[in-house]
């Protein structure tokens, strides 16, 4: 069984209170009944290309929409959402958290921090790692993983998922594919990663209450839906979860210079 992942970010500009990356996994087959589905949405509202910035500001493909115009598309796109998928999933940093306790305040010269896109993706990766084994755990999955090109910490993200599949490799396990980039404007499956950060990011700005999993990879998974139902999990760190990462991270730096100190 493969299965590809689609990620892409909102809430990237400076004065954002949180940074939130969204996944959307399928199988091959459930990504090519997506692709019909979101051509007929496409005929059906009159537009070629969804992005969230676009369709906030009513340019480009929807210049001159109206509010229930939006209305109606977000009402069939989060319909889509709810039937095409696997699994889908989003993760929500708090930014001032990340610049107070995990970026900023005291810590060795060389530990490595990574940046909020990083932290974001390596969270969300290892959820779509769980989830694909969840899904086929009767035989051995394989995972690939596609994002938007140009972003500024493309080269870190790639660098993580190649971190992330040699430590697989180490215990026998060859679930990573490839990580790939494309451009947004020319894969469909990133306009629905895209409408689901944003979708998730309005959730946040409007005060609106989710129950997120506060300790993802603690708990006892949920059982799979029925078929023809997707679900969307929501993450994010428990409290004080940073500051447990940033002590983590420090241990095992000092544990590498230990390990390195001449005899």
């Amino acid at each position: 069984m493969i299965f590809t992942a689609y990620l892409d970010e909102s809430g990237t500009h400076g004065e954002s209170p949180v940074t939130i990356m969204a996944g959307v996994l399928a199988t091959a087959e459930q990504w090519a009944r997506y692709e019909a589905e979101f051509a007929k949405l496409k005929l059906k509202h009159g537009f070629n290309v969804f992005h969230t910035k676009k369709f906030k500001r009513r340019t480009g493909d929807f210049r001159g929409w109206n509010p229930f115009q939006q209305l109606a598309l977000v009402m069939d796109l989060g319909a889509l959402t709810e039937r095409a998928f696997t699994e889908a999933v989003v993760f929500t940093l708090d930014n001032a958290d990340y610049e107070a306790t995990y970026k900023g305040g005291d810590k060795p010269r060389r530990l490595r921090i990574e940046s909020k896109y990083g932290l974001c993706f390596r969270n969300c990766l290892i959820f779509l790692i769980l989830e694909a084994i969840k899904q086929r755990a009767d035989k051995a999955p394989q995972l690939h993983i596609v994002l938007e090109s140009g972003h500024k910490n493309w080269s870190e993200v790639r660098d993580i998922f190649h971190e992330v599949k040699k430590e697989m490799q180490s215990f026998g396990a060859e679930l990573l594919g490839d990580i790939t980039f494309a451009d947004k404007d020319s894969c469909d499956p990133l306009m629905m990663a895209d409408f689901l950060a944003h979708a998730a990011f309005m959730t946040h700005s409007q005060g609106v209450v989710s129950n997120p999993n506060e300790q993802p990879f603690l708990e006892r998974a949920p059982p799979p839906l029925p078929d023809g139902q997707s679900g969307v999990t929501t993450l994010r760190f428990a409290p004080g979860g940073l500051t447990d990462l940033k002590s983590v991270l420090i241990e095992k730096l000092k544990a590498t210079q230990r390990d390195h100190v001449p005899l």
